[in-house]
This record gives structure tokens, C-alpha cells and sequence, in this order.
């Protein structure tokens, strides 16, 4: 599991443990996630709200990459 994926803002132990059982283990494996896969994925209670922020702070080094670019 990726560190940065695992403190990523917003994330629990138990999200952490129902994705990682899905093999969503980094960033990008949440990043390239929509909504729906999130919510599907997860036995936890998040809302749809929640799984989105969740999937924009992942996506967040995307941007900040092609700034730097």
C-alpha cells in the first residue's frame, strides 16, 4: 500500500481495508475511480459527497504535475 494513499485526507483504516481488498492501492488506483466504482467498492458507510472529495484529493498530484510541466 501506498503511503500517500493510505494518509490521503479523508481516509480511514476501514476504507483503506475494503479498497485494498479490490486491489485500490495508490493514488491512482482511487484517482482513475468514478463515483459509482467508490461507492460500490466500499462496505463502509461514505457518502457520495465523501467518495467524491476522496477521489479529487487523489487526482490532486495529477494537476499539480502538469503545472510544474
Amino acid at each position: 500500500l501506498d503511503d500517500e494513499f493510505t494518509t490521503l485526507d479523508g481516509m480511514t483504516d476501514e476504507l483503506v481495508v475494503d479498497l485494498a481488498l479490490h486491489s485500490i492501492k495508490t493514488l491512482d488506483d482511487l484517482a482513475d475511480l468514478s463515483v459509482d466504482e467508490v461507492m460500490a467498492l466500499v462496505t463502509v458507510k461514505l457518502s457520495e459527497e465523501q467518495a467524491a472529495a476522496l477521489i479529487m484529493k487523489a487526482r490532486e498530484h495529477w494537476f499539480e504535475e502538469e503545472n510544474n510541466n
